[in-house]
């Protein structure tokens, strides 16, 4: 690269950035001697998409040596913080954002969420208002506002905004997404399925081709981890700094989106014993990763084998420095939805691990994904590839519990709204924790932070599963 100049290198890095090839664009930027600020918000970019968060924080903090009050860098910084449960900080960064420019919208609109994900409601809405006052085009805000207050859209608003989609129809902007999918809730609200339907197709097809990685990442979950899973998995054990971990005993939650698992994870947390959660964290992909780049794996066309200490030492320390541990005997909950790709290692690393598998009505959970945007799913965008990953899912779990079904609990979502107390009981029983009102008090908490789709359910009691609110999109899905 020595015949290239930095404005060069900077614009085949760009070029390689945009073409997804971040390897190779990290490669050309990192040679750039004179690194501006449109060098390292890219670099930035790059890493905050390989999900490096270390540098990434790095590259942003060199952009807040060149400009104190750059608002990318400040907004980012509180996006990171936030993602590692750094809330305090996420807030303070955000804060900065609005302080530099009293009129940037994604400072107030992040700082919202944050306020929704702590169950600070009237904070949130306050915040989402000011996005709509300073953009009243964002869809997005409009969407998020109508969960906090279902009398906030009314015949007007859905009208007006109606209007502007006929107008504005870019297929690649996340905010004309939200916008159909705020007008699909509408026409639920209203039982007008069939304009329920389209306005989740469009909302669907617009999101998905907003990011060109989501082809990448559907074929990496739905075609090349499957691939893997069915290969036989061996264990290399490699006495070399062998640690023990029958003193660790982790409760793993698994299920498909819109299972229960939210609500399992949050009965289990509200008990008279403490549990460290670890929430949504991918700490075995990225151990896996770490194991790859060490060549701690050797894969051939049959199985795939481990070196299981060197996952083990990797994965129990990424749990105490994640949860702030020091002993080496403690209880964790991890509530990583891939996880069940791999769980035979796992169990393998952690041989007191308790498994709760989450269940639905596949159709019903089927629906329930689809009427939802979970933006970091791409698979839920397209009926096809929800229904491929539940079967996926379904086949798996039947397989592990031939082998492993004194490690697995199931939890039907019917029966635990159905009967709450007896399933809770259960499901702590299990757990080897002891059971108290508490548990189905957790609505009550003032330290319940919640990141996913069920984030205002689960701040009321529990209610009744309604399997009939179903039956009027049985002829417009297939029957799963």
């Amino acid at each position: 690269m020595s015949n290239f100049n930095d404005e060069s290198l900077y614009s085949k890095g760009l070029e390689q950035f945009k073409k997804n090839k971040l390897d190779n664009s990290l490669g050309f930027l990192l040679n750039i001697k004179k690194k501006n600020l449109n060098t390292l918000k890219l670099i930035s970019q790059i890493h905050i998409k390989k999900n490096d968060f270390k540098n990434a924080k790095i590259s942003l903090g060199k952009i807040l040596n060149l400009n104190k009050k750059n608002l990318f860098a400040l907004n980012y910084l509180g996006d990171l913080n936030r993602s590692e449960k750094n809330y305090v900080e996420a807030e303070k960064f955000y804060i900065k954002s609005i302080s530099s420019d009293k009129n940037f919208s994604p400072a107030y609109f992040n700082l919202a969420s944050l306020y929704e994900d702590k169950g600070e409601l009237k904070l949130a809405k306050k915040h989402y208002l000011k996005v709509i006052e300073i953009d009243n085009k964002n869809y997005a805000a409009f969407f998020n506002l109508q969960r906090l207050d279902e009398n906030f859209i009314n015949d007007e608003i859905i009208k007006k905004i109606d209007n502007e989609l006929k107008t504005n129809n870019y297929l690649k902007n996340k905010n004309i997404a939200y916008g159909h999918f705020l007008l699909a809730n509408y026409y639920r609200k209203k039982k007008k399925i069939d304009l329920e339907i389209k306005e989740l197709n469009k909302g669907h097809d617009i999101f998905f081709n907003s990011d060109n990685m989501n082809k990448y990442f559907v074929n990496y979950w739905l075609e090349v981890v499957p691939k893997m899973m069915n290969k036989k998995f061996l264990f290399n054990d490699n006495k070399k700094n062998k640690i023990a971990s029958n003193d660790i005993e982790p409760i793993f939650i698994f299920g498909i989106p819109r299972s229960g698992t939210t609500l399992v994870e949050t009965i289990i947390t509200s008990g008279k014993e403490k549990i460290h959660n670890a929430g949504e964290n991918f700490v075995l992909q990225k151990t896996l990763q770490n194991s790859q780049l060490n060549k701690k794996i050797y894969e051939s066309e049959k199985s795939i084998t481990l070196d299981i200490n060197f996952l083990r030492k990797n994965m129990v320390k990424s749990y105490m420095k994640q949860l702030s541990i020091r002993s080496k005997k403690f209880k964790f909950i991890d509530r990583t939805m891939t996880n069940f790709f791999f769980s035979e290692i796992l169990l393998e690393i952690f041989p007191n691990a308790k498994i709760i598998n989450c269940k639905r009505d596949s159709f019903h959970n089927l629906v329930a994904i689809y009427q939802q945007c979970l933006n970091n799913l791409p698979w839920s965008h397209k009926i096809k590839d929800i229904r491929k990953y539940i079967s996926i899912y379904n086949y798996k779990m039947s397989d592990l519990e031939k082998n492993y079904s004194k490690n697995i609990l199931n939890v039907e979502l019917k029966k635990l709204t159905e009967f709450p107390e007896d399933i809770s009981k259960e499901i702590m029983s299990f757990c080897k924790l002891d059971w108290s009102e508490k548990v189905l008090k957790y609505y009550k908490r003032k330290d319940l932070i919640c990141t996913t789709a069920s984030n205002i359910q689960i701040r009321e009691k529990i209610f009744k599963y309604d399997s009939a609110k179903f039956l009027r999109y049985k002829e417009h899905f297939d029957n799963f």
